[in-house]
């Protein structure tokens, strides 16, 4: 009979433990799966990023600058589009959700201004030269090289920045050698919008950095 308090005394421990035990084996795994997912959006955007360089790849430079950066960039900003469209289905931070929906948009109506330009301008090879490769894949190497987090709004936030920067590259190219007025006055204005993003993106990563 002495025996019998700690007897019960050593099951109750017992018991405590086990159930602090269940308890957190059952909490535990729920971050793993949102992980995950959160690694493979963002593995999913990379890959839009492949099939981007490889539609800009397949396309048949013609030498007119003007005709080249039009249906270069109407690629890359297919490209966006389709990184910022699984930001918005599957991201969680309301900004940068908004930010990619602001994309979307301008994007979408840039590049039925760049196929206007396409259809309305034939093309001209009297001033051939080298258009915007080598923009195109210095962006697509930083973005192969850029190490994910697994957290789907930063690792858009960075992966858009380094695509807005080639954006930038490409049409700095055309404001200083292209020669239609019109593709010119548009690549300037890309170049003001995508500049303002990256500020923007690299703000938001500065106050959410952990």
């Amino acid at each position: 009979m002495t025996h019998q308090p700690i007897t019960i005394v050593i099951t109750l421990f017992a018991t405590i433990f086990l159930l602090n035990s269940c308890d957190n084996s059952s909490k535990a795994p729920s971050a793993a799966p949102q992980t995950e997912a959160h690694s493979q959006h963002s593995m999913a955007m990379m890959q839009t990023m492949d099939a981007m360089m490889q539609r800009t790849n397949a396309l048949k430079m013609t030498g007119d600058f003007d005709m080249d950066f039009a249906n270069m960039m109407i690629e890359h900003h297919q490209g966006a589009i389709d990184m910022s469209e699984i930001q918005l289905k599957s991201g969680a931070d309301p900004q940068i959700k908004g930010m990619a929906q602001k994309i979307i948009t301008a994007q979408k109506n840039e590049i039925a201004q760049l196929r206007n330009f396409v259809q309305a301008h034939p093309t001209k090879v009297a001033h051939q030269q080298q258009m915007h490769g080598g923009s195109m894949q210095t962006m697509h190497q930083q973005m192969k090289s850029m190490p994910m987090s697994g957290k789907l709004d930063h690792d858009f936030a960075s992966m858009m920045m380094t695509h807005h920067q080639g954006a930038v590259a490409m049409a700095q190219e055309e404001v200083a050698k292209g020669q239609h007025t019109e593709i010119k006055q548009m690549a300037q204005q890309m170049i003001n919008d995508q500049q303002r993003e990256i500020a923007e993106f690299q703000a938001w990563l500065d106050k959410n950095r952990k």
